[in-house]
């Protein structure tokens, strides 16, 4: 990233997505994950970078083979010091609409606002070429597991990441059934949810991968409220509760 910083010139340059701005605005008005614009401008080099999440993690540029290149070779580094596998943070964004279109007309010369810009970065154009070559030249020559977190990915679009004949990944977390319970301000803006709806969710994805592709079982993990309080009765039945919801999992 320092070097990538030091000039538009620099040889790291591409490894990240830098852009100028237009019209005195960022790139283009995609909102980062964690509000606001998802470009953060560098006065060093004057241009923008694009971070669909904190401005400390700048998004890698996939579409440069050189820096593919480097990503692999990292993973077989920790793969032949023995680990067992992969759980692979948003991997499903890696590939982005090589145009960087913007979600909204401009507004202008108005304050810009952010949008969602998943229609151009939610399994992109490009991702499962990039999944099945990290496979080839990596994932395949080792016996491990491998899991991706995968952001608006319905059952069908999981069975590319996940079925067998696909050499992609073993299985993605998706987070249809964590948003049973969110409202229009997402996960914290918790609405009531229903046992039918978590039945239906977890009979859903369990029947459009039956035969196609490993499952993910999951029920929280670091982003989400832990399931004992969230599906269960932590104050008059916290044994009882951990012991359905252990059971429903396992």
């Amino acid at each position: 990233v320092v070097a990538s910083r030091k000039a538009q010139d620099n040889p790291y340059r591409d490894y990240y997505i830098w852009r100028p701005g237009q019209d005195g605005q960022t790139p283009n008005d995609w909102g980062s994950f964690f509000s606001g614009s998802a470009w953060e401008f560098d006065e060093k080099s004057e241009e923008y970078y694009l971070h669909l999440f904190s401005r400390k993690q700048p998004d890698l540029n996939w579409d440069n083979p050189k820096l593919r290149q480097e990503v692999y070779d990292m993973m077989t580094w920790w793969l032949d010091k023995g680990i067992d596998g992969f759980r692979m943070d948003v991997i499903n964004l890696i590939s982005k609409v090589p145009e960087l279109p913007s979600v909204a007309p401009k507004n202008n010369g108005e304050q810009p606002t952010y949008h969602f810009g998943g229609d151009y970065f939610v399994n992109g154009p490009r991702v499962h070429e990039y999944m099945q070559e990290m496979n080839r030249e990596v994932l395949s020559k080792y016996d491990i597991m491998t899991v991706g977190e995968a952001v608006n990915v319905t059952p069908e679009e999981a069975s590319l990441y996940v079925s067998e004949d696909r050499n992609e990944l073993n299985m993605v977390f998706h987070f249809e059934l964590m948003d049973v319970d969110s409202g229009p301000g997402g996960k914290w803006n918790v609405q009531p949810w229903k046992l039918a709806d978590i039945k239906s969710i977890i009979s859903k994805w369990q029947v459009a991968l039956d035969g196609k592709g490993w499952n993910s079982l999951y029920m929280n993990n670091h982003d989400q409220p832990r399931m004992l309080s969230r599906f269960g009765d932590d104050k008059l039945y916290p044994k009882e509760s951990a012991k359905m919801l252990a059971r429903l999992l396992h």
